[in-house]
């Protein structure tokens, strides 16, 4: 049970976070010398960022994540990847997650979680 919560604080934390552009502030001079603090935007795949970690923390532990990059998968269809470090029955190991799209209308056509080692004939980036 505690591992649930802390799993899911986790991912409460990582989804805020996300990425560390995401929250990234900049100092902007303005008139007369006094400064003022602008938020970056999210990044492009932040909403895709939060599915990933959505998803992969209903099966696994996440302990890191990074962005491995967007690409066009076939005509209509855009894929999003994130390769998780995660652990599961105290087994720590690298997980890919693909989450595949229709880049006009955003709907998801498929979420893809291997395990690195076992890819098999997902394009990694």
């Amino acid at each position: 049970m505690l591992s649930k919560i802390i799993a899911v604080l986790l991912l409460i934390g990582l989804g805020w976070v996300g990425s560390s552009e995401a929250f990234a502030e900049t100092v902007q001079p303005s008139k007369g010398g006094i400064t003022s603090k602008v938020p970056e935007p999210d990044p492009s795949y932040a909403k895709w960022s939060r599915l990933a970690f959505h998803e992969a923390g209903k099966v696994y532990t996440l302990l890191d994540y990074k962005y491995m990059g967007r690409s066009k998968v076939a005509s209509g269809v855009m894929q999003q990847q994130f390769r998780f470090w995660v652990k599961k029955n105290g087994t720590e190991f690298p997980l890919i997650v693909s989450i595949r799209y229709d880049p006009v209308t955003e709907k998801v056509f498929t979420i893809l979680m291997e395990p690195e080692t076992y890819r098999g004939t997902l394009r990694i980036l």
